[in-house]
């Protein structure tokens, strides 16, 4: 059942904009942590109005007097809430490869890599620390962390296990020495090209940030100056209408290049609210961003044997696709 809330911008406000003022104001209105992502989510399904017009641009300004009506379920705000550590575990069959110095592990959707500002969410650091403490009766384990994936990507996440191999470890991403596999699901805008199963092509440019927000969610794009190299290899795995699934290896290692990419090149990734096309249906169906880290390949930094490890598709992944087959 939807519910209404309404609020005016105060005089105190002289400016803000539309997304920023709902991160303060709606959680507290509703009584239920909110979000970034879940406030974006909101104004992009068209449950916000401004001055009694629907407005799905949460950059819009806004200013003393303003009219913000907001409609919601709060049932389906509640199923959303983040994790929380004390209610989250994972298991010991998302360990993928293990030995003395690493330990490989298969990272769900909607957990954060790393900790974040609020210390009970759940995160794969901390939820991997209190696996092995649980199952190796150590009170606090070591564990390193030399990469990360966003939080709604799911797969392979690799972490040291003793300081001693951090350097070798450091260096080989750095070095890209690691081979990193991912896969997704595109949807093919009109500018995409007229790509069939098995192509191959290849995507190269600077990247650098092209929008700051003070959320800490930065937006980033190709750029002419200032910008980091990027490169990224594709091949199409298997097409279904305007879909196409893909495989992707980044060759460098910028943050979103995957993403980026993806959305200049025609190709966004279903459910990326920061990159897809805004209004259009194909990023509504998605239950979050269709990317997963399925492989990594790299020289053991201690033996320098050559490790492989693969991690299979998550059922959200498996689900799309058995619709898109029907």
């Amino acid at each position: 059942m939807l519910k209404r809330l309404q609020t005016r911008i105060p005089a105190s406000v002289q400016k803000v904009r539309l997304d920023h003022f709902l991160q303060e104001w709606l959680p507290n209105a509703i009584g239920i942590y909110l979000t970034k992502t879940r406030i974006r989510r909101l104004i992009l399904s068209g449950a916000v109005y401004v001055n009694r017009r629907r407005l799905k641009n949460g950059t819009f300004p806004l200013y003393t007097g303003a009219f913000i009506e907001v409609y919601y379920d709060e049932d389906k705000l509640n199923k959303n809430l983040p994790k929380r550590l004390e209610d989250l575990r994972i298991s010991t069959d998302r360990i993928l490869y293990e030995d003395e110095w690493l330990i490989v592990v298969d990272k769900p959707p909607g957990v954060p890599t790393q900790p974040t500002i609020d210390p009970t969410r759940a995160n794969l650091f901390e939820l991997v620390r209190r696996l092995l403490a649980k199952r190796d009766n150590i009170e606090v384990p070591y564990l390193g962390l030399h990469h990360r994936l966003d939080r709604d990507t799911s797969g392979l996440v690799l972490f040291t296990k003793k300081t001693e191999a951090n350097k070798a470890v450091a260096d080989m991403f750095q070095q890209h020495h690691i081979r990193k596999t991912y896969q997704c699901l595109t949807w093919r805008s009109p500018i995409a090209p007229g790509y069939k199963v098995d192509d191959t092509f290849v995507v190269e440019n600077y990247l650098g940030k092209v929008q700051k927000n003070t959320v800490k969610i930065s937006r980033f794009g190709s750029v002419t100056a200032g910008g980091d190299f990027a490169k990224t290899e594709f091949r199409v795995i298997e097409e279904f209408r305007d879909i196409l699934w893909l495989e992707a290896k980044p060759v460098t290692g910028r943050t979103h290049q995957i993403r980026v990419h993806c959305s200049e090149h025609g190709l966004p990734i279903l459910g990326d609210t920061l990159y897809f096309p805004k209004d259009v249906y194909h990023a509504s169906v998605a239950p979050r961003l269709i990317l997963h880290a399925a492989q990594l390949t790299f020289p053991h930094p201690m033996s320098k044997e050559l490790i492989t490890v693969s991690a299979p598709l998550p059922d959200d992944f498996v689900q799309m696709l058995s619709v898109l087959k029907t």
